[in-house]
C-alpha cells in the first residue's frame, strides 16, 4: 500500500515540465467600411417573434402566479 508521500510524487511526476503551445491572442475579425455585411431584418434577428413566444411568455407567467399563490397558501 502506498503513502502519501508516495502518492504525491506519483502525481507530481505525471505533471508535463513544460506546458503546450501558447495560445495565440485573439483578435477581431477584419471589417472595413468598404465591404460592409449586408443582411436582411429576417437574417439579423437572433429569435422568432410570432405566437410560440407570446405562448411560452403567458404560460410562464400563469406558472409563476400558481407557484406564487401556493407559497402563500402554504406560508399561513
Amino acid at each position: 500500500m502506498q503513502s502519501v508521500q508516495d502518492d504525491v510524487k506519483t502525481r507530481e511526476a505525471r505533471i508535463p515540465e513544460k506546458g503546450g503551445e501558447p495560445i495565440p491572442p485573439m483578435r477581431a475579425d477584419v471589417h472595413s467600411d468598404a465591404d460592409p455585411a449586408v443582411e436582411t431584418p429576417v437574417e439579423a434577428r437572433q429569435g422568432f417573434l410570432g405566437r410560440p413566444v407570446l405562448i411560452v411568455l403567458v404560460a410562464g407567467l400563469a406558472l409563476a402566479i400558481v407557484g406564487w399563490g401556493i407559497a402563500e397558501m402554504w406560508a399561513y
